[in-house]
């Protein structure tokens, strides 16, 4: 209830305290609060206002788990459901789209590290993944956003079976990532779109 009164400005002031806290929960509620106001900044008032902490916050959620250590407990999966909601929220702006999909990967990447998730307890299971193939049908000349894309295919299907098999289930998300290639720029990670399609079970034998 708290992070849905929450003022833009409320939310801005409370990010870098939260980050130097380590307090990832604070930063899932301020994400969770700008996921109300997600729109096209360009034709939306509230969502210009949200814009700037919206990308702010997830800047500093994919700080703190990229470099948590000991200190800073690692994201629940759960946060899963919040940042895809949010992603969803802020389709229309890349700046939000590119750095939602990282935290996105960093979840996964931090979550398969410990152990496989009981889906149930997540509520991933609830999660529409075709909005993964809709960013990068959206973005087709932004190669990061490809890049990331791809990174998340591949981690949320690597954390769990759920997902797994509902990402193998999207309709042309192999055509997609097969595209992918030509579409990411930098040659090392032109490798991505591959892998994401070997933690489907669709990589070519």
């Amino acid at each position: 209830l708290q992070s849905r009164e929450m003022s833009p400005d409320e939310a801005e002031d409370a990010i870098e305290p939260a980050e130097e806290a380590g307090d990832v929960a604070k930063l899932l509620d301020i994400i969770s609060a700008s996921t109300k106001f997600g729109g096209n900044p360009e034709e939306d008032e509230a969502a210009e206002e949200w814009e700037t902490p919206a990308e702010s916050a997830l800047d500093a959620f994919y700080r703190l788990v990229k470099g948590s250590n000991n200190a800073t407990p690692p994201p629940p999966p759960s946060s899963l459901v919040i940042l895809w909601g949010n992603l969803e929220a802020w389709l229309s702006c890349e700046a939000i789209v590119e750095v939602c999909l990282g935290c996105i990967v960093a979840v996964t990447n931090s979550t398969t590290a410990g152990s496989v998730i009981k889906d149930h307890q997540t509520g991933v299971e609830g999660l529409d993944v075709s909005l993964v193939r809709t960013v990068m049908q959206n973005f087709r000349s932004e190669s990061t956003i490809q890049e990331q894309a791809c990174l998340a295919i591949e981690g949320m299907a690597n954390m769990s079976e759920v997902l797994k098999k509902k990402l193998v289930e999207v309709e042309d998300i192999v055509e997609e990532l097969e595209g992918a290639r030509d579409r990411i720029s930098n040659e090392r990670n032109k490798k991505y779109p591959g892998q994401a399609l070997d933690a489907l079970g669709l990589g070519k034998k």
